[in-house]
């Protein structure tokens, strides 16, 4: 038996700020979450809030002390890779990711691609 893929999207927001982030060290991280998703799935992210069949979740890194948030639709197994923000913001991200999910939930996976676009 094959394990399947794990399919990961960075959303289009995030590519945006990926591109603006002139730290290796940072992006180095980011990519090493991302590569750390598509081994373990779920069990590399902790998870925040649960709704339905989405999860937000975060992987946390101490040194430099960031978040990478994630949305993972259960449902199919995609895992949205929607923000990174330094560990001071992490309440208010957290709050906003939580309405914007709640909004995802109403309209489907469609709404986060929506969300996430600009």
């Amino acid at each position: 038996m094959t394990k399947e893929k794990i399919e990961v999207i960075i959303v289009p927001s995030f590519q945006k700020e990926i591109e603006r982030i002139k730290e290796k060290k940072q992006l180095e991280l980011i990519y090493k979450s991302i590569e750390k998703i598509e081994r373990m799935g779920k069990n590399a992210v902790k998870l925040l809030q649960v709704r339905d069949k989405y999860i937000l979740g975060e992987i946390k890194f101490m040194n430099p002390p960031y978040r990478l948030y994630v949305i993972i639709n259960q449902e199919n197994e995609k895992f949205y890779i929607v923000k990174w923000e330094h560990r001071e913001k992490q309440q208010k991200v957290i709050n906003q990711l939580t309405k914007k999910l709640e909004y995802a939930f109403e309209g489907g996976i469609k709404n986060i691609m929506e969300l996430f676009s600009h």
